[in-house]
């Protein structure tokens, strides 16, 4: 059966790149990737000491990874990679967490009202505040259920919500206002 490709963005001093992944359909431990339109063949194994043991087109490699990032926050991918004594620091997120990550940019309008916009199709599951509400800059609003995985839609202002568009159960639209912060 045909594996799914996994697709990643990977920055590195502020430098975007593509990752696509597919896992071999006949070997667990062998993958199919491509960086930036470039593709690699991949042996990967896990060793014992958490050192993950690469051949990369015949090429030997031991790397370790580190996350850096909180657990709890899914939106940070930070992480440093070790690779032939070189310490390499990334992050990395797949392509739904990106956009979520884009998301927290939120837009402004000339007048500094801020709308917070579903960043891809979901449901809402959680309102955080009501309209009145003050609230404080990175506080959360809207909690937005996408792929099984719960965001939450923070301000990136402190202000007063204007308007909140939605309610609780209410299937949303990518791009869709949630609530305004004025």
């Amino acid at each position: 059966m045909q594996q799914p490709k996994m697709k990643f963005v990977a920055t590195k001093e502020g430098r975007q790149h593509h990752i696509e992944c597919q896992r071999d359909e006949h070997d667990p431990d062998r993958f199919h990737m491509s960086l930036d339109g470039r593709s690699y063949s991949i042996d990967a194994r896990r060793m014992p000491s958490q050192i993950v043991s690469l051949l990369i087109d015949n090429k030997s490699y031991d790397v370790d990874l580190e996350r850096i990032a909180k657990k709890s926050d899914t939106l940070d991918g930070r992480i440093h990679v070790r690779v032939r004594g070189r310490v390499l620091r990334f992050e990395i997120l797949d392509e739904r967490r990106m956009k979520m990550k884009e998301a927290q940019g939120f837009r402004f309008d000339v007048g500094g009202v801020v709308s917070i916009d579903s960043p891809m199709p979901g449901k809402v599951i959680k309102l955080l505040k009501k309209e009145g509400d003050e609230v404080k800059e990175g506080e959360g609003v809207v909690v937005v259920e996408a792929m099984k995985m719960e965001n939450e839609l923070r301000t990136p202002k402190a202000g007063k919500v204007r308007d909140i568009k939605v309610k609780e159960g209410d299937a949303v639209e990518a791009g869709a206002k949630l609530a305004t912060i004025e």
